[in-house]
């Protein structure tokens, strides 16, 4: 993937995950759009710039959101690594590789952000926020990672030029 999409990747799901995602929110689990793009982008393509835009893109979460930087540019970071190296050693990259991939890898960002989070205010209710957030929103991003997959091998497959 080249930078081009890398960058309309990142706008369009920041503007999703800001306008969409709440309102497709089941039970008030707002999904992820942007760490789903990353976590899909990263199993799926081996793109020496997928580290880039998983920093840039959480970087743009946390203003976005939160307003603490760093704690999901961090995190994103740490899961485009984590993603590359799934990639790597799946045999097969199917649609239900990378749906199953997307839950431990969304686990995986939100254990680090809480634990960046947990560094910033002790006194955070870590296993709380894990269980009723961040355990839900991953299983949730599987289900939405079956359906990102096509969109974005469609994405890949437009002729260029």
């Amino acid at each position: 993937m080249s930078v081009l999409i890398y960058s309309g990747l990142g706008i369009a799901t920041l503007w999703l995950q800001l306008t969409v995602a709440p309102a497709i929110a089941p039970f008030g689990v707002v999904p992820n759009l942007l760490l789903l793009g990353v976590i899909v982008a990263g199993v799926r393509w081996q793109d020496p710039w997928l580290f880039i835009y998983a920093a840039a893109a959480g970087l743009a979460l946390d203003v976005f959101t939160h307003g603490m930087l760093g704690v999901f540019g961090i995190s994103f970071f740490v899961v485009s690594f984590a993603a590359r190296i799934a990639g790597f050693a799946i045999y097969e990259n199917s649609l239900l590789t990378t749906a199953l991939l997307a839950v431990p890898l969304s686990l995986l960002e939100g254990v680090v952000s809480l634990t960046i989070l947990e560094f910033l205010d002790p006194g955070l209710p870590w296993w709380l926020w894990l269980f009723q957030k961040i355990v839900p929103v991953s299983l949730y991003h599987g289900v939405l990672a079956a359906v990102l997959v096509p969109v974005l091998e469609r994405i890949e497959r437009r002729p260029r030029g």
